[in-house]
Order: C-alpha cells, then sequence, then structure tokens
C-alpha cells in the first residue's frame, strides 16, 4: 500500500509544471559605450552566436543583403553631439545601423527610423547617412561583438567584429578646445 501512495504522489509531482525562469536569448542584449572629449557614443544591439558554422558572412548574413549587425531589434547608435563617421556627418541622435556586406566593401547605412525590427531593413523614407567601408581579415569571434579599440582625444574607431569579419568605422568628435593635450 505504502508502495502504490508514494509512486502515486511521485506521478502526480512529475505532472506538475516546473516553476517559469527566465528564458535566455539565443542572442542576448548587450550595450557598449565610448565617451570621446565630452561626446558619448553608445551601440546598442543583440549579440547573436556563431554556433559552430562556418563563414557566417557571406553564408548566414548573404553576400549583397541588406543586415542589421545584430538580431532581434534593429542595432543601433545613439551620439549625444554632432560627429563624423567616417568623414561623413552624423547629427546628434539615435539611428539603426544597416550593412550590405560584400566581399571586398561593405556599404554602411545610419537611419533616422531606429526602432526596427532586425528583418524590416531601413525605413526608405527616413533619412539616412550612407557610405562604404572596407572590411578587414580578423581572427574568428563567436558571439558579435562592437568594441572600441582605439581613443584618441578627439576619435575612436568603432570595431564590429563576427566570424572571421572585421568592420572599422572611424568616429570624430569636434574638440572641445583648440589646445592640444600635454603628456602631464
Amino acid at each position: 500500500m505504502r508502495y502504490r501512495v508514494l509512486t502515486a504522489m511521485l506521478a502526480f509531482a512529475a505532472a506538475l509544471p516546473l516553476p517559469a525562469g527566465a528564458q535566455v536569448m539565443a542572442s542576448e542584449h548587450g550595450v557598449v559605450a565610448q565617451r570621446v572629449d565630452g561626446t558619448t557614443i553608445t551601440i546598442e544591439y543583440y549579440r547573436p552566436q556563431r554556433r559552430g558554422r562556418d563563414h557566417v558572412i557571406g553564408n548566414v548574413v548573404k553576400w549583397g543583403s541588406m543586415w542589421t549587425p545584430g538580431a532581434n531589434w534593429a542595432t543601433t547608435i545613439d551620439v549625444d553631439h554632432d560627429v563624423r563617421v567616417d568623414g561623413h556627418v552624423l547629427a546628434k541622435g539615435k539611428y539603426s545601423i544597416w550593412m550590405i556586406p560584400q566581399p571586398n566593401e561593405w556599404t554602411v547605412i545610419l537611419s533616422s527610423a531606429w526602432k526596427r525590427f532586425h528583418v524590416q531593413g531601413p525605413d526608405s523614407t527616413a533619412p539616412e547617412v550612407r557610405f562604404t567601408v572596407k572590411p578587414e581579415a580578423a581572427p574568428i569571434v563567436d558571439v558579435l561583438t562592437f568594441t572600441f579599440p582605439s581613443v584618441a582625444a578627439d576619435s575612436t574607431t568603432l570595431l564590429m567584429q563576427w566570424g572571421t569579419a572585421a568592420v572599422p568605422l572611424h568616429i570624430e568628435v569636434t574638440p572641445s578646445n583648440s589646445v592640444a593635450p600635454t603628456g602631464e
């Protein structure tokens, strides 16, 4: 009798739903920011993983296709002062980032319509800044990553890496004063 009761209790307990926990996202949320001479540059994105796939750029992300470098919602760049990105004026504000990869040259699009789902593409009616950059080969990075690997008194480099692709964007700020910094 005791065995039947114990078996029934275990069967009942096994049928109960498990407590709900936070679901892990396939592409976790990330934020990186850099301050350059009083200007803050913030990148907000979702970080897809390579998950053992070879050649994520050109395979997972097709050559010639529009892509936001990330997942879920469009990756954004937010600048609290006017800046220049690869020589192109980007006014203070928040923008979605889009890229069209090609083997030797990528088109970068910074669209003022920043609240976009990743498969929508940029809003063709919204103001945008569009230019091309040269990708660089890099050691394999498993999780899409944005970094600021170099920072100077009036500029920084924003680097997007995933798989073996690296795309550098040079960002210049207007110096707050014309006096060169000293070594003190």
